[in-house]
């Protein structure tokens, strides 16, 4: 080190050093006092007091802030003293270091940094070999890399690539790209600097949209390299990258993630079809992309707004379950909405693909003599049928097409998942109170290739001039009601879906019977929906509900179906925010937010960070957007949007309780034992009620319908051998006549043979009930050794 250089600076400071106040201040007229030698010598030894980190976080900071905004005559030795201090700095200062190195070496003539251009690179070295903060890195090595260039006589004839982290596979090809450049390199190196210096966040600020606006109109030329650039952020291959220890491959390291958000961006502001494809093969390439850029990708789409671009936010909305990719698509689904003056739901329904479909929801496409057939029939189901030689097969012919064949698989795998995003979309429709003109209603519903599947089987509420009624859609236009009758409302008639919160108890068993009656499948349960009205308890309370409370439930399952209801929730775990589980679910409708509290309820005492068990707590409800997130009376959430929320909580509790959970009768001593003998064989919730209104319509019907009957909460079963008791709300059996338990551990839950209709989908213990009530009938032909043993 320049021992003798800084022992000068020492007796030029040594004396101001001492004035500066414990709290790291010292008054503006004293600096402005300063001579600027003296100055520079105070900030040569401030730089060596953070470097070795001596008091530094009490002494000196604040004046090395005001120092290196004065234009102090550095000289090329001078700076490479500090870059020698930066060399030796304390792993908690280095950066500040570095920064007051970078900042003086800034101040010297381009001509004067010949020298220490072993400097730069020496720091440029240090700083990417440690784990200091990955933002402050990037903006000082941008800063090195900017120094190194400016050294070199040569480098104004090519593009400057000082924002480019060269460690990742994009920026290996992106350097190699640049560097092929040969005219318009000054317009590129001021795009790409621009790009890299995007404010942080997915959205860029005005002021910085501004300048894009201003170097594209300067510099049109550039666009083409831009999309090129992006292109190669797609193509290229992952580079194997060290993180943490670990080598990982790797497209675009959080260093580079700037500009490839900024470059995105750049396309945003002049408005390039190109974009749409190319931010949706970013978004889908099969390695993962940096999360700021995959932000990005959303927030783009969101500002494009056409048709393309939403469909493309609603397709990865339904192809994820990520809490975080969640909340962004939703933020620029609502952003594109607001732009457009409509709401989120009306939006997404406008961009609704037809998949092709023709009006008889078929598509047909040909391959040589190979046609195949995708088609989606009454009930919404996918069917890809292949024709060849006159005839039609579930499978394709051998000498078809691999490629062809893919692709169709492909397109029917897609219309699948449209269904069931459509089929989730349709019934959040029940909690959101919106209706349509009639015409209006037809063209997006009634006549729609997709959602006519789904919306022709559901109930509408039918308000013509002085006449509302219930109805569903009937050909040419018609509805039928309940009773059988037919209307045909005229197109000033407005529509919306029915919710049975709004109905009488008297059209709502009307309806049950209509549909169980003409075996009427419901894509999903509306007639048959669970309905859940404040009670007087709950009134008590005001801002929670605690009609769920005190259940032990699964953790695991409730976990995943809290996410397959979509109800973003964090992970339970012996980690900081792992002891408490909120799950949301938000009605943007209606400005709503609710609540479901859970927490760990394992009994090993281990902390361990797998949670097996899970205790619910309050349901609340809060506004969406309000700072104070105070909880709303439950007396002013909508009857509708209160049903909703609570029928999902009654889910979570229905399915994944341990009362469901048929291996628990053997573990007496557990802790919870207690509360799975209550549960298991206890009072039918609301979910269960509406089971046992359904089971009295299919009993009958059913080959067992002289052996099975219902009985209070249980479907009773006289086998051959013995009667069993199967509960309704969990599924769990009893035999006569010592009411001994009998476990059957069901398989994956799915309508059993033997029963030829349900009225809707989705009730795995209605499956469990009537599987089981099917096999017990018959229960001399059992044949699994640890069933037998228990009824012997």
């Amino acid at each position: 080190m320049s021992g003798t250089r800084l022992s000068q600076h020492h007796r030029q400071a040594g004396h101001l050093i001492q004035s500066v106040r414990s709290d790291g201040t010292w008054s503006g007229s004293a600096l402005r006092a300063l001579s600027d030698e003296q100055a520079l010598s105070l900030y040569v030894v401030l730089v060596e007091r953070a470097s070795a980190y001596r008091g530094w976080s009490w002494n000196g900071g604040r004046v090395f802030n005001d120092l290196r905004r004065r234009a102090l005559p550095w000289s090329a030795a001078d700076v490479g003293l500090l870059f020698e201090l930066a060399r030796e700095a304390r792993a908690q200062t280095v950066i500040t270091v570095l920064k007051a190195a970078v900042g003086a070496a800034e101040r010297l003539d381009p001509a004067d940094r010949g020298g220490l251009v072993e400097h730069f690179r020496h720091a440029l070295t240090h700083i990417d070999a440690d784990w200091y903060d990955p933002s402050e890195r990037a903006r000082v090595r941008l800063r090195l890399r900017a120094l190194i260039e400016s050294a070199d006589p040569a480098a104004g004839a090519r593009v400057r690539t000082s924002v480019v982290h060269v460690e990742d596979g994009w920026s290996l090809v992106l350097v190699e790209r640049l560097a092929a450049i040969t005219s318009g390199a000054e317009a590129v190196s001021d795009l790409l600097a621009h790009a890299a210096s995007i404010p942080v966040g997915p959205r860029p600020t005005k002021s910085w949209l501004k300048r894009t606006t201003e170097l594209l109109a300067r510099h049109p030329g550039v666009l083409p390299m831009v999309r090129e650039l992006l292109e190669l952020a797609h193509t290229c291959e992952p580079a194997e990258t060290e993180w943490f220890g670990f080598r990982t491959p790797v497209r675009i390291s959080p260093d580079n993630a700037d500009l490839a958000r900024g470059l995105l961006w750049t396309a945003t502001v002049s408005g390039e079809a190109w974009l749409t494809p190319l931010v949706v093969a970013l978004h889908t390439h099969s390695t993962p992309v940096e999360p700021k850029v995959l932000n990005t990708c959303f927030a783009v789409l969101g500002r494009r707004a056409d048709a393309a671009a939403i469909a493309a936010l609603v397709a990865m909305r339904r192809a994820t379950r990520d809490r975080g990719d969640v909340t962004q698509i939703d933020r620029a689904l609502d952003e594109a909405a607001a732009n457009a003056g409509i709401s989120r739901s009306e939006l997404t329904e406008q961009m609704v693909s037809d998949a092709g479909l023709d009006s008889r929801r078929e598509r047909r496409v040909a391959n040589g003599d190979v046609t195949a057939i995708l088609a989606l029939d009454d009930r919404a189901k996918v069917r890809l049928v292949w024709e060849h030689g006159g005839t039609r097969a579930a499978k394709p012919p051998p000498h078809a097409d691999p490629e062809f064949v893919k692709e169709l698989k492909g397109d029917a795998a897609e219309l699948r998942k449209l269904v069931a995003t459509e089929r989730d979309r349709l019934e959040d429709l029940l909690a959101e109170g919106r209706e349509w003109p009639l015409p209006t209603w037809r063209q997006r519903y009634a006549e729609h290739p997709v959602i006519s599947s789904l919306a022709l089987h559901l109930l509408w509420t039918v308000a013509d001039g002085d006449q509302t009624v219930t109805a569903l859609p009937a050909p040419e236009g018609r509805f039928t009601l309940a009773d059988g009758e037919t209307i045909a409302p005229g197109d000033e008639a407005r529509v919306r879906v029915w919710h049975p919160v709004d109905a009488s108890p008297e059209e709502v068993r009307a309806w049950r019977a209509h549909i169980m009656d003409r075996e009427l499948a419901q894509p999903f349960k509306q007639a048959f929906r669970e309905v859940y009205l404040l009670t007087p308890a709950e009134e008590q309370t005001n801002v929670y509900s605690n009609r769920f409370a005190g259940h032990v439930l699964r953790y695991q399952q409730a976990y995943a179906l809290m996410k397959e209801r979509r109800w973003g929730t964090n992970y339970l775990g012996g980690w900081d925010g792992g002891h408490e589980g909120q799950a949301k679910r938000e009605f943007p409708a209606h400005g709503l937010r609710a609540l479901f509290l859970h927490q760990p309820a394992d009994d090993d005492g281990s902390g361990g960070y797998t949670v097996q068990y899970c205790a619910t707590d309050q349901v609340r409800f809060q506004r969406i957007g309000r700072r104070d997130q105070d909880p709303v009376p439950l007396s002013d959430v909508p009857a509708a949007v209160f049903s909703e929320a609570m029928r999902d909580v009654d889910l979570f509790v229905g399915v994944t309780s341990i009362a469901t959970d048929p291996t628990w009768a053997d573990r007496g001593t557990e802790r919870y034992f207690g509360y799975w003998a209550g549960a298991a064989f206890g009072a039918l919730s609301a979910i269960g009620l509406v089971r046992r209104q359904v089971l009295a319509h299919l009993l009958p019907k059913l080959k067992i319908r002289d052996r099975a009957r219902l009985d209070g909460n249980y479907v009773v079963v006289d086998g051959h051998k013995r009667t069993y008791s199967i509960h309704i709300g969990s599924g769990n059996v009893q035999m006569s006549p010592n009411s001994q338990y009998l476990c059957i551990v069901p398989a994956r839950a799915k309508t059993p043979a033997g029963v030829r209709f349900v009225p809707f989908e989705g009730d795995e213990v209605l499956a469990v009930v009537l599987s089981k009530a099917l096999l017990l009938a018959d229960d001399h032909r059992i044949t699994d050794p640890t069933i037998l043993a228990q009824i012997n």
